[in-house]
């Protein structure tokens, strides 16, 4: 199959990471939509499906580095007109259809920290399969990272894996 074809389908792509322990109950009863208070964005994390497999794969660094999980990737379908939330992590997001979304990701100059919440639980006949992502992709801290060694100050490495070796005070 041809995923650059799953917009024209009517139905939209996109790929969950989840914690490997949670693989039974996701697939016997989709992936839930986890509320909290203090976070506004509530929904299921994603990123569509496109050709490129560290585009694809993008959050897979970040969330193994901060909670240290043996990650699984489950890949999922939604209709192409529901409306999901699209933007930078930590950033405003845009209401547009599921379709429209992965136009943006697949359009953006900087398509690095770009997620996609849709604001529903996930049924188990929307997920069309769960995989093991290749390897770890991804980014340490944020998107543009890479050479930049990360600030030492104590209130940014407070709590970090390793945080010991990095700060200066």
């Amino acid at each position: 199959m041809n995923w650059s074809d799953a917009g024209q389908q009517g139905m939209a792509q996109f790929i969950h990471l989840f914690d490997a322990r949670h693989e039974r109950s996701i697939r016997r009863g989709g992936i839930r939509v986890r509320r909290t208070k203090w976070r506004l964005d509530n929904g299921v994390f994603a990123h569509p499906q496109t050709e490129n497999p560290i585009l694809n794969h993008q959050w897979m660094r970040e969330l193994r580095r901060r909670q240290g999980l043996q990650l699984l990737a489950a890949r999922l379908r939604i209709p192409d007109t529901e409306l999901v939330r699209v933007g930078k992590y930590n950033a405003t997001k845009l209401v547009l259809t599921a379709a429209a979304a992965i136009g943006v990701v697949r359009e953006h100059s900087d398509p690095l920290g770009l997620e996609v919440i849709i604001p529903r639980a996930i049924a188990p006949h929307e997920i069309l399969a769960i995989y093991r992502p290749p390897k770890v992709t991804g980014w340490r801290f944020y998107p543009a990272a890479r050479g930049r060694k990360p600030c030492g100050c104590e209130y940014c490495q407070r709590g970090e894996p390793f945080s010991r070796r990095l700060r200066t005070d």
